[in-house]
């Protein structure tokens, strides 16, 4: 007795991907998600005008301080933080636009904060040897990590000849 070929049997996994209700569940998640973050942008760039001036307005300290050290003491320090708080919202309007978090950025933003705060504390002299051993420390592991973002990245590997 002859039997008929199976016809090939491939795994399809329940679209729903739990119990009933759960993928309802997901899509108003991602919708508040989408509405939140909606409402943020907007935000964010209000928030960003207004530290920039700040940045403006903290001349007129520079110009009013004893010394010029005293006041770019104050200035240094704002636009250094400035730096740290556009890298984070580069990470969130990322996140609008692709709906996921590239470590890329995180990782920009606590380099630019570390290098924010190794240049605060050269500029004041604040930092010990052990400090500034320490920071450096972080900063080349930070930096391979980095790399290795960019070494290994889930858009170069979906691209790799298989």
């Amino acid at each position: 007795m002859e039997h008929a070929p199976h016809p090939e049997v491939t795994f399809r996994p329940d679209p729903a991907g739990g119990p009933p209700g759960a993928d309802f569940a997901a899509r108003l998640f991602r919708r508040a998600l989408d509405l939140v973050m909606k409402l943020l942008v907007p935000l964010v760039v209000v928030a960003l005008m207004m530290g920039v001036a700040k940045l403006f307005l903290g001349m007129w300290a520079v110009w009013r301080s004893p010394t010029i050290a005293a006041g770019f003491d104050v200035m240094v320090t704002d636009v250094l933080s400035m730096f740290v708080v556009i890298e984070l919202l580069r990470s969130i309007l990322e996140y609008a636009d692709s709906h996921r978090i590239r470590i890329t950025f995180v990782v920009d933003a606590a380099l630019v904060f570390l290098v924010r705060e190794v240049m605060i504390g050269l500029y004041k002299h604040a930092l010990r040897a052990a400090d500034v051993a320490a920071l450096a420390l972080l900063l080349l592991v930070l930096g391979a990590v980095r790399l290795s973002t960019v070494r290994f990245s889930p858009s170069l590997s979906r691209d790799a000849p298989r």
